[in-house]
């Protein structure tokens, strides 16, 4: 793993340290935030001050308070997302190119059929009816982003196949943990750079349901803040954009362009 870190250009490395600053925010929020992002009895509309940092919303909550809430909220549904949609649309691509014909023939339909409707519009459809519960807004990006993961994974597994290794694995009636074995020092690359990409898709999508009032509004993810500063009708009013609106898009743009950055393919900054 160091001897990875090692080989990644500059920007990469400091995109990783960024990535490592945001979820040790998001696993110790609770030791960060000065209040509850549950309390309300501040008096509301409090500009920024020494207790609190950027200030309290037309409610009473800190704004503070629901931002670092907000790392662990959003990062969390990055990372699950992000796992779940990688592991079974890589798992699926395996299994289609390991049995072939009929087994591949079927997954690639079911897939072709996700991918005909673009992923956001199925996502908005089956959250505005399912509960507006957390879990099913992950659910549902989930669901409906594995097929993408599992067209580029197939062509690729199918590559990797064809390399005289797992041939000679699979001439000598190996098993399926047997070709996997001998696959898995090139799958993990794979792996790696889908996850990143599944979790940047994740966040935007979340953003993107917050932001139509879609999911669960008790949890406070960097889009509903963002949602409910837009929601204040006096937000320009006295610069309240400054500390109110600002602070969860910046966070929101610099988590999706560090993890875009990780992936990218430009060597030359």
């Amino acid at each position: 793993m160091l001897n990875i870190i090692k080989k990644l250009n500059k920007t990469k490395k400091r995109c990783l340290i960024i990535l490592a600053i945001f979820l040790l925010i998001a696993i110790f929020s609770d030791l960060i935030m000065p209040y509850s992002h549950e309390d309300i009895s501040h008096p509301p509309l409090l500009k920024p001050s020494t207790r609190h940092f950027l200030g309290t919303d037309e409610i009473g909550h800190d704004i503070f308070s629901l931002l670092i809430y907000g790392f662990r909220i959003t990062i969390f549904t990055a990372i699950v997302s992000g796992f779940l949609s990688t592991f079974i649309g890589i798992s699926l691509a395996y299994i289609s190119s390991y049995y072939g014909k009929t087994v591949k023939t079927l997954i690639s339909e079911i897939a072709n059929l996700f991918i005909i409707i673009p992923e956001i519009v199925m996502i908005m459809f089956f959250s505005s009816f399912a509960k507006p519960k957390l879990i099913y807004t992950v659910m549902a990006i989930v669901f409906f982003s594995w097929p993408k993961v599992y067209k580029i994974a197939l062509f690729k597994i199918m590559d990797y196949m064809e390399k005289n290794k797992v041939k000679y694995t699979l001439l000598i009636k190996g098993n399926w943990y047997d070709v996997l074995k001998k696959l898995l020092p090139n799958l993990l690359p794979i792996m790696s750079t889908f996850f990143i990409l599944q979790c940047n898709k994740a966040v935007m999508y979340e953003a993107s349901l917050s932001f139509f009032g879609i999911g669960d509004p008790l949890k406070k993810t960097w889009g509903k803040l963002i949602r409910a500063a837009l929601n204040y009708d006096n937000l320009y009013y006295d610069s309240t954009f400054l500390w109110y609106l600002i602070p969860p898009v910046v966070c929101l743009i610099v988590f999706v362009i560090t993890l875009t950055l990780l992936v990218s393919e430009n060597d030359n900054f």
